[in-house]
């Protein structure tokens, strides 16, 4: 098995189960220790749900992404050429991309004192 297909399966399995753990138990009040905690989110209660909600659907998805490639490169072996850096790089690109988007996501629906937008 290659460092390509371990590094993105075994990353992507672990942000599906921190992503169902946090879809299945979500911080319920806004903290320092347990959930996505931005100085957007945690503005107040709503964006706190918001953010926590949408971030967990998102790294949900992202990995998902990587463990598919993960399983994607153990079947093809030209996948599983590619290397280590390769594997390093789309596992950090997958763990980070859920911040700018779930903080896109907030800024569309709060404004900056943490208020609902009305359409």
């Amino acid at each position: 098995m290659s460092p390509f297909t371990i590094i993105t399966f075994v990353t992507g399995c672990t942000l599906i189960i921190v992503s169902v753990i946090t879809l299945l138990h979500s911080p319920e009040k806004i903290n320092t220790v347990y959930g996505y905690r931005t100085k957007a989110s945690m503005r107040n209660q709503q964006t706190w749900e918001e953010a926590n909600r949408y971030s967990s659907k998102l790294m949900l998805l992202c990995g998902g992404i990587l463990t598919a490639t993960g399983l994607l490169s153990f079947f093809l072996s030209f996948l599983s050429q590619t290397g280590i850096i390769t594997g390093i790089v789309l596992t950090f690109l997958f763990s980070i991309l859920p911040i700018p988007l779930t903080e896109r996501h907030l800024k569309k629906l709060f404004d900056k004192e943490g208020n609902r937008k009305t359409e």
